[in-house]
């Protein structure tokens, strides 16, 4: 239920007036084809939603409604998926059904589903267990294993080394060819604060572009904001987005501390008549230099009159994709024209690594392991370190393109 983001970005390119039909975003590689599954779809008891990420959660206004059966979500997940359907003033037919992080519940008289919280980069985040008289399907896509998470739940560990009789792992193999262990938020925390707090901002404005669904890298800003004594505000759509699924479920409380412009008018207006910038920290949309982001808007329309040394920190790394390292290129660049002071990669991933990987798979023994989420050379790094673990490529290490089935007997 992901969307391709790249490929819808470049195609609406923000524009609320293009063509968002299944068959035009199909075609362009936006969604998931369903085709491959088409014999099967009237079987389909349910859809079950991991996290609130849009490559993860963003079809579903598009595609759900080719299913007959509820969709299944924590209440992170579920209240972003019903923002998303409100934002494109979609209805669709499935019931929205929550579920506690650790909960389980049926779905039809042979299939129980399982989520088990888990680490990432936004709240809610869980490992998903199909139970079946066949064995245990597990769906590790996306995580991390952090110890020292800054907002939401640990990952629950103990109940993964419950798990038994496991017949399929599918997992997150993003960063397989990183021999580490990826850090804790608590150390991206760290890094902010060492920027925000030990960096002499004295008169200077500060903007930070971060990932607008991370709530924990926006609770921090907001936290070493406040050690500033700088008014915080929050420019963009998605960022008021995400805000308000969390304070709808009463997860977060953002907008106490701080004011959030959502509309692109409203934005312009409030920079043009900030007097004194200095007494700020702006949270804005752009981290990847989308050209039509808030950031980007600063940088090239003129919402801002940036001054030498002002500070902008980009709270994030550079999603791989030419056009993401384009545009970045073009705004640090324009940044740089007007002599601002440029923090880059004060992040860490919510992506588990090589060892994150070997963890997890001694946890949870799966009899047989397909790697996702990354592009071909990285999902090789995960069989090679799968087969270093005792498995076999195309016996039980299976790397599958788009569309492949692979049955089990």
């Amino acid at each position: 239920m992901g969307l391709h983001l790249q490929n819808y970005i470049s195609y609406t390119q923000d524009d609320d007036d293009v063509d968002l039909s299944l068959k035009t975003l199909t075609s362009i590689d936006a969604v998931p084809n369903v085709d491959v599954i088409k014999e099967w779809i009237p079987k389909v008891k349910a859809i079950c939603i991991s996290h609130a990420h849009l490559d993860h959660v963003g079809a579903a206004p598009f595609l759900a409604k080719e299913f007959n059966c509820p969709i299944h979500g924590t209440p992170y997940t579920i209240e972003v998926l019903k923002l998303l359907l409100e934002d494109k003033e979609i209805k669709i037919p499935n019931r929205l059904i929550v579920h506690d992080v650790n909960s389980v519940f049926k779905i039809s008289e042979n299939i129980k589903i399982e989520f088990i919280s888990i680490t990432h980069s936004v709240i809610h985040t869980v490992m998903i267990v199909i139970h079946s008289k066949y064995g245990k399907i597990v769906y590790a896509n996306d995580f991390k294993l952090d110890n020292q998470p800054t907002l939401g739940s640990k990952s629950n560990l103990g109940r993964m080394s419950q798990l038994n009789d496991v017949k399929l792992m599918i997992m997150d193999s993003l960063y397989a060819n990183r021999p580490i262990k990826t850090p804790s938020e608590s150390v991206a925390k760290e890094l902010l604060r060492e920027v925000m707090i030990s960096t002499n901002s004295k008169g200077k404005a500060i903007v930070v572009s971060t990932f607008s669904s991370h709530l924990a890298r926006l609770k921090s800003i907001i936290e070493f904001s406040k050690q500033l004594k700088r008014n915080v505000v929050f420019l963009g759509r998605s960022i008021e987005k995400y805000i308000r699924a969390g304070e709808n479920i009463k997860i977060i409380e953002f907008s106490k501390y701080g004011k959030i412009i959502k509309y692109r008018q409203q934005v312009q207006n409030f920079l043009k008549k900030c007097k004194n910038p200095e007494d700020y920290v702006f949270i804005v949309t752009g981290h990847q230099g989308e050209p039509k982001s808030v950031l980007a808007r600063m940088v090239f329309n003129n919402y801002f009159n940036f001054k030498k040394e002002d500070i902008v920190i980009f709270s994030c790394t550079i999603i791989p994709g030419e056009e993401n390292i384009r545009n970045r290129e073009k705004i640090e660049s324009e940044l740089k024209k007007k002599k601002v002071r440029i923090f880059r990669d004060i992040h860490v991933s919510g992506h588990g690594a090589r060892e994150d990987a070997r963890d997890l798979i001694n946890m949870i023994k799966p009899k047989n392991l397909i790697p996702t989420h990354s592009e071909t050379t990285t999902a090789e790094n995960f069989i090679e370190l799968a087969e270093e673990m005792g498995y076999k490529e195309n016996k039980n290490v299976f790397l599958l393109k788009n569309g492949q089935k692979l049955i089990f007997k």
